[in-house]
């Protein structure tokens, strides 16, 4: 009889809270989660209650379908969103329909549609790279990594400065670019950071851009640091 009642009820505890599911609400769950459920274990993300414009999401606010590496398993076709406030990586759960920040400690990487991920879990010896989630654009013998970082920032609106509206809440991006080859870690803001560090590549890599109209600014960064990098990287493997 104990053991009967002991199956009739499995609890869980989020943040002091109990939920008490029947046995059958929890086959269910475990059914319909397969075998991604160990996904669903975290923390409730913070919820951002006031009015702000921006967001604190890396790119798009909607939750986009990718691929992780989670505690050595991997998951795919799960909805992922990456909070670049807070540098916390959000799965959605499609049953309770919300959001579970993941344990930073069990990621590997992971996609968001196309864009892959990386966990660095360690600083590098030049401690440039501090811990926490890159986009890894481009990943031979050279690594180039992206950061984006969502600043909080609040100002005042004169138009409205006595009333609750004065203030102006606003997420904005500011985003960082790094290379790892077998020196270490280096930041790059422009083309002649890259000059300096394959100074004996100068006049291959100016000619290169030149030929192939490449701007290292705004959007078009992405691409033109992984056009420069694969160029750099063939150049030295030729070598």
């Amino acid at each position: 009889m104990k053991k009967k009642l002991f199956l009739l009820f499995v609890a869980f505890s989020f943040f002091g809270v109990i939920t008490v599911f029947s046995q059958e609400d929890y086959e269910y769950f475990v059914n319909n989660a397969g075998r991604s459920s160990a996904l669903y274990k975290g923390a409730i993300p913070l919820k951002y209650v006031f009015v702000y414009t921006g967001t604190y999401y890396a790119y798009e606010k909607e939750y986009i379908k990718g691929n992780i590496i989670y505690n050595g398993k991997e998951y795919k076709n799960v909805r992922l969103n990456l909070n670049a406030h807070l540098d916390e990586l959000i799965v959605w759960d499609e049953i309770a329909q919300r959001g579970i920040q993941l344990n930073k400690n069990y990621v590997d990487s992971f996609s968001i549609g196309n864009r892959k991920f990386v966990y660095i879990k360690n600083a590098d010896q030049t401690g440039i790279m501090a811990p926490g989630y890159y986009q890894l654009l481009y990943n031979n013998s050279i690594e180039v990594y992206k950061k984006i970082i969502k600043i909080y920032g609040e100002s005042i609106n004169q138009e409205y400065i006595s009333s609750s509206r004065g203030i102006i809440r606003k997420f904005y991006p500011v985003t960082k670019y790094y290379v790892k080859n077998s020196m270490g870690a280096s930041t790059i803001n422009r083309k002649r950071d890259i000059i300096a560090l394959y100074p004996d590549l100068k006049k291959e890599i100016r000619k290169y851009v030149h030929n192939n109209g490449l701007v290292f600014r705004g959007e078009n960064m992405d691409n033109s640091l992984v056009s420069i990098f694969s160029f750099i990287d063939s150049n030295y493997n030729e070598r």
